[in-house]
């Protein structure tokens, strides 16, 4: 009995007070935060990234919207023509730029954040009303389920590589990190959406078609480095990142 009552060594007795629950100064390194202290960190996390998802899941919805609006190019030659270039693909490099922006501002956990949660969006609102919506838009584009479901692995593996690059390239040179990322978004997604979504068909010669393709998201992408850089006063970097 007089081991049992002893308060001395590793295993001691402790005093009633010592087993409260939840755990205070007595366990897990001191007090514990209340309700509003553990919401404080998601509920900021959510507001950084509620505008970028809104306009990332923006332009994902206008590029699939203008999938079948061809762009008229008589003078082009005949391989960019049969390419079938459509106003989609001119939206779909604005669509990478905002992820930039939000690498160049939060950080890649924020960049990647916004891509699955702007996917999740759509996917969301397409499960909830996927054919009402042909009562408030004149025409849909009729994609294929491969092509729909080509397009969707294509679009997150090509800025998965486009965070990832534009996070390595983040530098003094206030241009390396977009221009390489946008080069990893442009040469991923031509490489794995065209063979995904038409290899083995004869409407379309996807290997052409995925080459104008790069050259043409890479080429915009070139252009948008001029927003970018007029955007940099406002889209400064927070938490650290090196100030890049």
């Amino acid at each position: 009995m007089a081991a049992l009552e002893a308060d001395e060594g590793p295993y001691r007795l402790r005093r009633s007070e010592g087993a409260a629950w939840p755990p205070k100064e007595h366990a897990y390194g001191g007090q514990v935060d209340d309700l509003r202290q553990r919401l404080a960190f998601p509920a900021l996390v959510t507001a950084r990234l509620l505008l970028p998802v809104l306009l990332l899941a923006t332009l994902m919805e206008a590029a699939y919207l203008y999938t079948d609006a061809l762009l008229y190019l008589p003078a082009a030659p005949a391989v960019v023509q049969k390419a079938m270039l459509a106003i989609s693909d001119l939206i779909l490099p604005m669509a990478w730029f905002s992820i930039h922006l939000t690498n160049r501002r939060l950080g890649a956990p924020y960049a990647f954040g916004q891509l699955v949660a702007g996917m999740a969006l759509i996917a969301l609102l397409a499960l909830i009303n996927p054919y009402d919506v042909n009562n408030w838009i004149n025409a849909t584009p009729a994609l294929s389920l491969r092509a729909l479901l080509a397009f969707c692995l294509a679009f997150f593996l090509a800025n998965f590589a486009s965070i990832t690059f534009f996070d390595g390239a983040r530098g003094p040179r206030w241009w390396s990190a977009p221009l390489a990322a946008s080069f990893a978004a442009s040469l991923v997604f031509s490489a794995i959406y065209y063979p995904a979504a038409f290899a083995g068909g004869e409407e379309v010669a996807w290997a052409d078609s995925a080459l104008v393709h790069f050259a043409l998201f890479f080429g915009e992408s070139v252009l948008l480095l001029i927003p970018y850089w007029l955007l940099r006063p406002a889209m400064r970097p927070i938490d650290g990142l090196n100030g890049y």
